[in-house]
């Protein structure tokens, strides 16, 4: 028990820093456009004492368990007992916001975190539509030249600006792996851009290799 002493320590006193700032924002009623700002400013003061304790004598997080109760103590107090009601605007919604994040901030990060990520997919899967057309291949135009003896592929990587390039590369190496198959060209080359991240692409040429 000994062992989680300045855990709950720093619990308690996150807690009461919290519940000290809400009944000093209430009494004094420190109020910035229709909205009294122990909503934002108690579940943060409550989640930053207890991590400061916490991180300086116990050693470890104790994952913002004050901010969390200092939250809902808040919430509550503010929708039984209002002193004025809450006003919805921009100003509500963004405190609001604060102080979920305050509270709950692992799971804030995560859903801005996935949020993020969801974003840049759809940037670059605008990006790869750019590229080639919205069906992900660039086909080339090359007419048949002989017997088809398997099918060659090459891939060459790399930064968006150089697609030209890229584009050259993967031919290069797609008819050097036709060359290997015993094939003197390849007809029916297509190429397929890939986005694989905000700043990387693959570029992939297939085509027929022929005798």
């Amino acid at each position: 028990m000994r062992r989680y002493r300045w855990a709950v320590l720093a619990v308690a006193a996150g807690l009461a820093a919290g519940l000290a700032s809400a009944v000093v924002s209430v009494k004094f009623q420190l109020v910035i456009f229709g909205f009294n700002i122990m909503y934002i400013i108690s579940p943060l003061l409550a989640g930053f004492v207890e991590s400061y304790i916490a991180g300086r004598k116990y050693g470890a997080s104790t994952g913002a368990v004050s901010a969390i109760l200092v939250f809902l103590s808040v919430n509550i107090y503010g929708w039984l007992f209002p002193a004025e009601p809450i006003q919805w605007n921009v100003f509500t919604v963004g405190g609001l916001l604060l102080a979920f994040q305050a509270a709950f901030p692992t799971t804030v990060n995560f859903i801005l975190a996935a949020a993020i990520m969801y974003a840049l997919g759809l940037l670059g899967k605008g990006m790869g539509d750019r590229l080639t057309g919205g069906d992900g291949t660039v086909p080339l135009g090359y007419e048949a030249g002989g017997a088809g003896i398997g099918i060659a592929v090459g891939e060459a990587v790399g930064d968006p600006q150089d697609l030209d390039e890229l584009r050259k590369l993967a031919v290069e190496r797609m008819l050097s792996n036709a060359e290997a198959m015993g094939g003197r060209g390849a007809v029916d080359i297509q190429l397929k851009v890939t986005v694989i991240g905000s700043d990387i692409i693959a570029v992939t040429a297939t085509g027929t290799a022929t005798e």
